[in-house]
């Protein structure tokens, strides 16, 4: 007995010992959803990694937005606590669209590198710094973003599709989606257009019979905003398509749109603030006579949307609310709440919450008659409702070793 408690005593001891960590190194917690952990522990030795951002002494906050080349400004804020109060700075670093994984994890390493120098060089560790620049030949001439030379600098193409076939023995799946996505972003002008096609076939076999459903969606998503300074901004948006299971043979949306930013845009990584506002003409063909015994529609609507974004130290908060209704029938609307708050109640502890909720009264599509049961169980065709909801929640709390800079990543 005496030996298995000595045993244990060892073990534990030299797993404190293991968890140890260099106490003339500087505390930080980085807050990174898109950073590899390990791999940055193992790139970043010379600071403690630690698990509460109460006991840091650098918090490493990223935000990160995607560019109009599909790639990805990632705002990195060092903000200093305990000793670095007043050290507080942003460095951005921009993944192209062309790198790989590991590409990205090498920038983002790189950057958090040269954020952690001002706080190093204040310590005792400041002998061990070495910088060196790779390369000190005279920068090529580059062109400053916005002011492209050639008119396709700006342009952005890219081609997608994506083919899936689930097969067992009394049923089965095909879904088969492709597209093109084109995007023009310059500081003034965003134009993109998004042309796709979807088409999927269910089967399900029984004893007696073979029962097949298939489902089309295909169309196009369209919009040219002009920016009209830091805080306005307008727009069209037009969107066509042809949708099985909303009954729509032919459906168009024309709306122009007016946009309100509370903050400057610029600071549109960490904190967005907006209000905007549409109204157009919706136009309708259907497959089946609908419940209001049309087989065509044509309505005028506004559609109001209100969304916020925050990301800082104590947690992020994202909430989307769009309110829709036909202006020749009020009654005829629309109300659509999401709704994400992630938020660290005391050291340690972190309470998660988020959910949708909409108000359903528009669904003009709705085609009449009894639908089979086939459709229902299949999900081939859309069902009438006045609402829709779900709701989650979760609570994280951590607590243990502050500390930890080992990279482990067996079995």
């Amino acid at each position: 007995m005496c030996r298995i408690l000595f045993l244990f005593f060892a073990l534990a001891k030299g797993a404190t010992a293991f968890a140890q960590v260099t106490e003339d190194q500087i505390n930080v917690y980085l807050d990174c959803p898109g950073c590899d952990l390990n791999y940055v522990k193992n790139e970043i030795k010379f600071v403690n990694y630690a698990n509460d951002p109460l006991r840091a002494q650098v918090h490493i906050l990223v935000s990160s937005q995607t560019t109009g080349s599909s790639g990805a400004v990632h705002q990195l804020e060092f903000l200093g606590k305990e000793g670095f109060d007043d050290d507080k700075f942003t460095l951005e670093f921009q993944a192209e669209p062309t790198m790989t994984s590991l590409e990205k994890q090498q920038g983002l390493v790189r950057t958090i590198k040269l954020g952690l120098i001002p706080f190093v060089a204040q310590t005792t560790m400041v002998s061990d710094l070495d910088l060196s620049v790779k390369n000190q030949e005279k920068p090529k001439e580059t062109t400053p973003v916005g002011k492209s030379k050639k008119l396709l600098d700006s342009w952005l193409f890219e081609v997608f599709s994506s083919f899936n076939w689930d097969n067992e023995s009394l049923r089965s799946t095909f879904d088969l989606r492709y597209g093109m996505h084109v995007e023009y972003v310059t500081p003034e002008w965003r134009i993109r257009i998004d042309p796709n096609f979807y088409f999927q076939e269910r089967v399900v076999r029984t004893d007696e019979e073979e029962i097949r459903s298939y489902r089309r969606q295909n169309g196009y998503n369209a919009k040219v905003v002009k920016s009209l300074g830091d805080h306005w901004s307008v727009g069209v948006f037009n969107n066509i398509y042809s949708n099985t299971y909303n009954n729509v043979k032919f459906g168009m949306w024309l709306a122009p749109a007016i946009e309100y930013s509370f903050l400057p845009y610029s600071e549109v990584v960490t904190r967005e603030f907006t209000l905007a506002y549409h109204v157009g003409r919706l136009h309708n063909r259907y497959f089946e006579e609908t419940i209001f015994l049309k087989m065509e529609d044509e309505v005028y609507s506004h559609v109001m949307d209100v969304n916020l974004h925050l990301r800082r130290q104590w947690g992020d908060v994202t909430m989307f609310m769009q309110g829709s209704c036909f202006l020749n029938d009020w009654s005829r609307n629309h109300l659509s709440i999401n709704g994400r708050v992630g938020l660290r109640v005391f050291k340690g502890m972190t309470f998660n919450m988020g959910g949708t909720f909409r108000i359903v009264n528009d669904q003009i599509t709705l085609p009449r008659g009894d639908t089979t049961l086939e459709d229902i169980l299949l999900g081939q065709k859309q069902l009438a409702t006045a609402y829709n909801s779900n709701v989650n929640f979760g609570v994280r709390y951590t607590f243990g070793a502050l500390y930890n800079n080992v990279v482990n990543t067996r079995l």
